[in-house]
């Protein structure tokens, strides 16, 4: 039986204050401007999460979060967050993740606000080894102020390293860039616009002519030889036309390695709810779908995971909300999945988050949450509204 679910546009969400960091995290300039960048995203994301009202059937599965255990405690591990974690589950059960982190001064001594760091698991995420920096930003060049919100995949002997970046002080016009190696760990060569290495040109690049958030947030996919590229559209700021909080998808050909040269994009995956942010997409085997999870109601009180799904990975369903014990004050999910962005239900399979209890107080000081996930269908009731 087919059920429908109406999301509803609601205007005068209240919005998420945030104050500024007391304490500004090591190795990190950019405490002050992450704060400006994170409240712009905050409040704009509750915004235009109710500019788009549709009708669209629920996802075709759900998830259930069991309880879980900090992979990231920033009163212990001595930096300030691990954000927008992106996990692999290779063949043996380890775990290799990547996460965005403080990053601090370039080679020519220009503050960098994000670094990719990884670490590995060979227990399930219950235990960790150490930490290592895999990218940063290139001085002089269009990712020159950051690198963060990492999506990777391995296809084709090589592990391919999606991330926000941008190349000015307050942090707009994001765009998508990609680097890749042949290891977790590196090196990375970025893509340049025509091939590997050297200086880094985007593969999403941001065509409003507004000083809008931008784009970024990549997740990949790998089905039947095609890549899937989801990313986030969010237009914060437009004289000439809407206001967006969109994820959107673009496929390019997984068996050519300049790939990035030949993305086309593909439009609307959807539009976002109130507070929505960053999407991690998997391909789900089992079931011949695509499930996306994300956060919604990002950084407050009521923050929560929500997931949809789709048959063709170009067009999802409704959210329904991730039911478990989910922190709140959640942001910039991740859903882990095998090298090519699969889930294996044979497997144990996770999300992870940023969090923080004292929100207002310790601004980017946040833990990394991570929960072994279900996933059950038929599908029951309660569809996110």
């Amino acid at each position: 039986m087919t059920r429908c679910a109406i999301l509803a546009c609601l205007l005068g969400w209240r919005l998420v204050e945030q104050s500024e960091a007391g304490n500004r995290p090591p190795l990190n300039p950019r405490a002050g401007r992450l704060h400006k960048r994170s409240l712009l995203l905050a409040v704009w994301l509750a915004a235009a999460g109710g500019i788009a009202c549709s009708a669209a059937e629920g996802p075709a599965v759900d998830l259930k979060a069991s309880d879980g255990w900090a992979i990231f405690d920033p009163t212990k591990d001595g930096q300030a967050y691990r954000y927008g974690p992106s996990m692999i589950i290779n063949a043996d059960g380890s775990i290799d993740a990547w996460f965005a982190s403080p990053g601090g001064r370039g080679a020519d001594g220009t503050a960098q606000w994000d670094w990719i760091r990884h670490k590995r698991s060979a227990s399930g995420g219950r235990s960790w080894g150490p930490e290592t920096v895999v990218l940063k930003p290139t001085e002089k060049s269009a990712d020159r102020m950051s690198v963060c919100d990492p999506g990777v995949i391995y296809f084709g002997g090589w592990y391919y390293l999606g991330v926000t970046a941008v190349d000015n002080d307050p942090g707009n016009r994001n765009q998508v860039f990609v680097a890749r190696s042949r290891t977790p760990t590196g090196p990375f060569e970025k893509w340049n616009g025509a091939g590997w290495g050297g200086a880094p040109a985007p593969i999403i690049r941001f065509t409003t002519p507004a000083e809008a958030w931008g784009a970024g947030e990549p997740s990949f996919v790998v089905k039947d030889k095609t890549l899937f590229v989801y990313y986030t559209w969010w237009v914060t700021k437009n004289p000439d036309g809407p206001l967006l909080n969109q994820t959107r998808v673009a496929t390019g050909p997984a068996d050519d390695p300049s790939w990035p040269a030949k993305l086309a994009e593909r439009g609307v995956a959807f539009d976002r709810i109130s507070g929505e942010d960053s999407s991690d997409v998997k391909y789900l085997d089992a079931l011949k779908l695509f499930v996306s999870v994300s956060s919604a109601q990002r950084m407050s009180a009521q923050g929560h995971l929500v997931c949809r799904t789709s048959t063709d990975g170009l067009h999802f369903s409704a959210p329904a909300r991730v039911s478990g014990n989910i922190k709140p004050w959640c942001h910039n999910a991740g859903l882990s999945g095998t090298p090519e962005g699969h889930l294996d239900l044979s497997k144990p399979n996770f999300v992870a988050y940023a969090f923080s209890d004292q929100p207002k107080v310790n601004w980017a000081f946040w833990y990394t949450e991570m929960q072994p996930i279900t996933i059950v269908r038929p599908v029951g009731e309660g569809r996110e509204h």
